[in-house]
C-alpha cells in the first residue's frame, strides 16, 4: 500500500516542476555528447597509436619468408602495377626501394637457388624502371621471369635484364616506346577569364606549364629528352636480349604483342604459365624435384596503416614508360 501511495505521489507531480526534458536536462544531454564525442577520438588516437607501435615492432622482427622452408627453394618476387619513385604497395606503385630490397633478400638467403618475377605490370617512369633494370642486371642467381597480363614498357626494359622470359600466349608484351604529355588549357582559361602572371629566373624554368603553348625550342628540348631516354631503352632491351640494336629499334614502335608475336620475334625465350617459370627456374638453380617457394613479406607496415586512415597518398596512372612535365622540367637546362 505505502509503495501504490508513492507512486501515485510521483505521478503528481505539478507541471511546472523541473524535469530531465527542459534546459537543464538539454544542456546534461549535450555535454555528456560532447564527452562521449570526446573519449571516442582519444579512443581513436590511442588505437592509431598502438596499431603503429605494433606494426613497427612487427616490421622489425619480420625479416624472415613467410613461411619456413627447409633444403633449396626458388624465390617469388612480384612486380605489380605502376613503376615509380614514390608512392606504395596500397597505392598499387612499385618503388626501386622496395622492389631492390626484395632482389636482395632473395640474393642473400642461403636456401633460394633461383628467383621468379611474377610481372603484371605497364610500366612506369623512365628513371624508377631503369634503376630496377640495372640492379635485376648485378643478379648473380638465376632470375626467371614470368609475364602475366601484361609485361610493357618500363616492365617489359626490367623483363629484359633476366635470364628468361616466359609469357603466357595472349600477354601483353612490348610497348619499347617513351612517351611525354604536357597538358595545355589556355584557351580553356580564356574562355573561362582566368589569367596566371608567372615570375621566373632562368628562361626555362616555366616550361611545360600547363597554363601556356610551349614554344618551338620548348618542345625541341622536350623531344630531345624523349629521344635520350628512347635510346637508353633500346640500348638495355638490345643488351638483354642479346640483339643488335637496329633490330630492337625497329621493334620499338611502342606496339605491345602478344606473346606468341613477341616470342617470333625474340622478346620472349618461350610460351607457358607461372608453373613453367617455376620449373625452370629450379632447373637453372639446380634444385631436383618439386621446388620451394619463398615469398618475402614487407619489412614496413608505416604505409599500410597511413593506406587504412587515410593519409596515403595517390600517384597518377602511368599506361607507358613515361616522362611527366615536372619530372622533365627538372632535367631540362636551368
Amino acid at each position: 500500500m505505502e509503495e501504490q501511495g508513492t507512486r501515485s505521489a510521483r505521478q503528481d507531480v505539478p507541471d511546472d516542476s523541473p524535469s530531465l526534458t527542459g534546459e537543464g536536462g538539454a544542456g546534461a544531454q549535450r555535454s555528456s555528447a560532447g564527452w562521449r564525442w570526446f573519449i571516442g577520438a582519444v579512443a581513436v588516437l590511442l588505437f592509431a597509436a598502438f596499431a603503429c607501435s605494433a606494426l613497427t615492432f612487427v616490421s622489425v622482427l619480420d625479416s624472415r619468408p613467410t613461411r619456413w622452408v627447409s633444403g633449396d627453394a626458388v624465390a617469388l618476387i612480384h612486380l605489380d602495377g605502376i613503376i615509380a619513385g614514390t608512392g606504395s604497395i596500397y597505392d598499387g606503385i612499385i618503388t626501386p626501394e622496395r622492389f631492390v630490397d626484395q632482389i636482395q633478400r632473395a640474393e642473400e638467403d642461403p636456401s633460394v637457388r633461383a628467383i621468379v618475377i611474377r610481372v603484371d605490370s605497364p610500366g612506369g617512369t623512365v628513371a624508377a624502371s631503369q634503376e630496377i633494370s640495372m640492379e635485376m642486371a648485378r643478379v648473380e642467381k638465376p632470375v626467371v621471369v614470368s609475364i602475366g597480363d601484361v609485361g610493357a614498357s618500363g616492365a617489359y626494359m626490367v623483363a629484359t635484364q633476366c635470364d628468361e622470359i616466359i609469357a603466357a600466349p595472349t600477354s601483353a608484351v612490348g610497348s619499347i616506346g617513351v612517351i611525354a604529355e604536357i597538358p595545355n588549357v589556355e584557351e580553356l582559361l580564356d574562355k573561362l577569364g582566368i589569367k596566371f602572371t608567372v615570375i621566373t629566373a632562368g628562361e626555362y624554368k616555366d616550361v611545360g606549364s600547363p597554363w601556356r603553348s610551349l614554344t618551338e625550342t620548348e618542345t625541341a628540348l622536350f623531344q630531345e629528352q624523349v629521344d635520350i631516354a628512347y635510346r637508353e631503352f633500346v640500348r638495355i632491351v638490345a643488351e638483354g636480349r642479346n640483339l643488335p640494336e637496329e633490330e630492337v629499334e625497329e621493334m620499338a614502335t611502342g606496339w605491345v604483342w602478344s606473346g606468341i608475336q613477341a616470342k617470333e620475334m625474340g622478346l620472349v625465350d618461350s610460351l607457358g604459365t607461372f608453373n613453367d617459370a617455376l620449373d625452370r627456374a629450379a632447373e637453372l638453380g639446380g634444385i631436383v624435384g618439386e621446388p620451394r617457394v619463398v615469398i618475402y613479406r614487407e619489412r614496413d607496415y608505416t604505409d599500410l596503416l597511413r593506406a587504412l586512415i587515410g593519409f596515403a597518398s595517390r600517384f597518377p596512372g602511368l599506361d607507358a614508360l613515361s616522362l611527366d612535365a615536372d619530372a622533365m622540367r627538372r632535367t631540362l637546362p636551368r
